[in-house]
């Protein structure tokens, strides 16, 4: 059977090098049965569950010609190995092909991630055996699949990602985020450059981000009754829905705008002045602002960089906002 990356995931914008490992695993499979247990790294919105989906797909068993089972576990609602063994393993890893997706693994509990290693550990015969309670639970990986999925890869158990090939999801560029929004609004007609001129820059380099920004610009001109989108229309959208430049959210500009008043903060400093914790500063405001190199940490605090004075000089309606507020 010949492959390519272009039949095997036809609605997947970007993520080439991914596609390319992907491609490789399924070809494999088709000659061996047996897939590596891999873990999906990237931010939120990259796509990691929807390549994971897609992958799925093309996990055709040969004595049926369809996809293996798939099966997607959100790790967060995993409490305990107990529940895990009783609700999981059992009744889904015993006698079965199917293909699993352990989304968001960093959040398995300690029990979970530690039975795991001996789920997993790599062998000739891909097969292990797990005994719980004095029960033996056999794992064969001749019918079974394991997909880990992250956003936090620094989160799991380093001994976890070594039984893994890992496969970290690229940004996407505003060519790829815009191919993503006109691939779900393909009923509409842009004017000019509009898509990657004005729209993608606002998508945070985020694959979700894109399609949410399909929906509502269908919704837009579907209350318009149109079939085109200008320019006007786009700026009419940012209006209405307080679209910012760069896709800021209001903490990320507030936190600009207290830097652009105030000059160099200390971290404790910008906690008080935004009422977060400096938790919540590090792990949340600031994680978009240092993607856009709009601040940079010194010995004295946070401060602005020319990039970020350059986006207040060509869009000063942000500070007087601010100003008036």
């Amino acid at each position: 059977m010949t492959t390519t990356s272009t039949t095997l995931f036809p609605t997947i914008i970007g993520q080439h090098p991914a596609k390319r490992k992907f491609e490789f695993y399924i070809k494999a499979f088709e000659r061996t049965g047996i897939v590596p247990n891999i873990m999906l790294t990237a931010p939120k919105g990259a796509g990691k569950t929807m390549l994971a989906r897609a992958f799925a797909r093309n996990l055709i068993m040969p004595n049926t010609m369809q996809p293996k089972k798939y099966i997607e576990l959100n790790c967060a609602t995993i409490k305990n190995l107990r529940q895990f063994v009783e609700t999981i393993m059992i009744p889904y890893m015993q006698n079965e092909e199917a293909t699993f997706l352990f989304d968001e693994c960093h959040m398995l509990p300690k029990d979970v991630t530690m039975a795991l290693l001996t789920i997993t550990n790599p062998n000739k015969h891909n097969l292990n055996t797990f005994s719980y309670e004095g029960s033996d639970i056999e794992i064969d990986f001749k019918k079974l699949t394991f997909l880990f999925a992250t956003t936090e890869p620094q989160d799991v158990f380093h001994a976890l990602i070594d039984r893994m090939e890992r496969i970290d999801l690229d940004d996407y560029s505003y060519d790829e985020l815009g191919q993503i929004l006109l691939l779900n609004t393909e009923k509409i007609k842009f004017s000019g450059d509009i898509v990657s001129k004005d729209i993608a820059p606002r998508l945070r380099g985020n694959g979700r981000a894109a399609q949410k920004m399909a929906t509502n610009i269908k919704s837009y001109v579907a209350a318009n009754k149109t079939k085109t989108f200008k320019l006007s229309d786009w700026q009419e959208l940012c209006q209405i829905l307080d679209i910012m430049p760069h896709g800021l959210n209001k903490t990320e500009l507030r936190y600009l705008r207290t830097l652009h008043r105030e000059g160099t903060v200390r971290l404790y400093n910008l906690a008080a002045k935004l009422q977060m914790t400096r938790s919540a500063i590090q792990s949340d405001a600031e994680t978009y602002l240092q993607k856009l190199n709009f601040i940079e940490a010194t010995n004295n605090g946070r401060q602005l960089t020319i990039q970020a004075k350059e986006m207040f000089e060509k869009n000063p309606h942000l500070l007087e906002k601010y100003k008036s507020s």
